[in-house]
């Protein structure tokens, strides 16, 4: 954008609208959670009712989507008028994009049982209904839909020029209640470098998280195993709550106490991994990682607790919006590429290599590898290769609005070598 000053054009950037969320504990008393509570349940009912009348219809008329309201379910059943509205609207809202996604395929949206649920409703910002009151620096209240003010511990300050946009009310296992807010935030567009002097790259290892190019954030299988740590707790407590009658107040104190222990593991997880992609991401120009399948690779050879345990997708979710906001890039190399085959020293591929090797010696030139390491050798090397051609403008790359730089729909026999899961 152009602007005439003095006589003078000055190219001035226009500013970009973009999302911010915030997650904050609420205290309620009873009575807001018997009402946050009705509120999941009313969300359910409305879920499956719509459900059920969508599947119906689609089965007569093939290709059509109903898009009715739960405006009618009121009148059957007055007690959907107890709690807000835009819950239940944002209830249907997410019930038609699901069927707009699932129903082309021949597939149908899952019905929701009670108690198996994600218990979480959100709510619009309509007229100043949702506003943050402040008592005191110890004392903070929100103003919600029905639930009037609710007891919120604000740990960090919200910039007063961010516009309140929607709120998610959820309950977690270990019965606390948090609220998300989502506001709309106008910043500078940040323009993406297109020189890069420091540049890291992440190797993914199944006995610990990652092996890295420069020595310097390898993590070990010390650093992480959250869940695996806690696992023979949670068993214990499993069994106990097996022998509990369902419904009674034992049964939900034994559930939370269960729930507190998987939140401690989540938690450890979180905080770890955000730690390390910010460590990352300030030291970085940027940072290449390998596009593995994580969903295939938990349902081979029973590594499903491993690959959840160590959170690699998430760090490459947290590594590209870190990234992308200093107008770095994240690198994502093909999931076809050989980096642990491949010889860094002469680029022979060893066809031979299985699963099990750790170190193996090049038949070609004799260098001898680490496994992990030689992989973080070569993808350093692809990645390189990878930001010179997008800087030199190839259009088999592209950027994507998340910050990831990778390369168009790559064939899967591009590369003589299918990598092996686990490498």
């Amino acid at each position: 954008m152009t602007e005439t000053v003095n006589g003078k054009t000055e190219k001035r950037e226009e500013k970009v609208t973009v999302s911010r969320c915030m997650e904050f504990r609420i205290n309620p008393t009873m009575e807001q959670k018997i009402l946050i509570w009705k509120t999941f349940g009313c969300c359910r009912f409305v879920w499956n009712n719509l459900l059920g009348e969508r599947i119906g219809y689609e089965k007569i008329n093939k290709g059509k989507l109903l898009n009715t309201t739960p405006a009618h379910l009121k009148k059957e059943h007055p007690f959907l008028s107890e709690v807000d509205s835009m819950a239940l609207i944002n209830t249907q809202l997410n019930l038609n994009q699901a069927c707009r996604k699932l129903f082309p395929k021949g597939k149908a949206p899952k019905f929701r049982a009670k108690g198996k649920d994600k218990r979480s409703y959100t709510t619009n910002w309509i007229n100043n209904n949702i506003e943050i009151i402040h008592k005191s620096d110890r004392e903070n209240y929100i103003k919600l839909p029905k639930l009037g003010r609710v007891r919120i511990i604000l740990h960090r300050g919200i910039p007063d020029e961010w516009r309140m946009k929607h709120a998610t009310i959820k309950e977690t296992a270990s019965g606390k209640f948090y609220i998300s807010l989502t506001f709309d935030a106008d910043t500078e567009p940040m323009e993406t470098r297109k020189k890069f002097e420091k540049v890291e790259a992440f190797d993914y290892s199944m006995p610990s998280l990652v092996v890295s190019a420069s020595g310097e954030n390898d993590i070990t299988s010390d650093d992480i195993r959250w869940y695996r740590s806690l696992e023979e707790r949670i068993v214990k407590e499993q069994r106990k709550l097996s022998r509990m009658q369902y419904g009674s107040a034992n049964y939900w104190e034994q559930k939370h106490r269960i729930g507190k222990l998987h939140e401690k593991a989540s938690a450890r997880r979180k905080d770890f991994l955000h730690k390390l992609s910010r460590k990352v991401s300030d030291t970085f120009d940027a940072v290449i990682v390998e596009d593995i399948n994580l969903q295939h690779m938990s349902k081979a050879m029973n590594f499903g607790k491993s690959v959840y345990d160590n959170g690699y997708g998430m760090l490459r979710n947290m590594l590209s919006y870190k990234l992308k906001d200093k107008g770095k890039v994240l690198v994502k190399v093909d999931r076809f590429f050989p980096s642990s085959k491949r010889c860094s020293a002469c680029h022979e591929i060893n066809h031979g290599l299985k699963l099990s090797d750790r170190q193996w010696t090049c038949k070609s030139c004799g260098t001898h590898h680490d496994k992990d390491r030689n992989a973080t050798k070569n993808l350093l090397d692809e990645g390189k290769d990878i930001l010179c051609r997008w800087a030199s403008g190839e259009s088999s790359l592209y950027l994507t609005s998340s910050g990831v730089l990778s390369e168009k729909k790559l064939h899967p026999h591009a590369h003589s070598n299918v990598r092996q899961a686990g490498e």
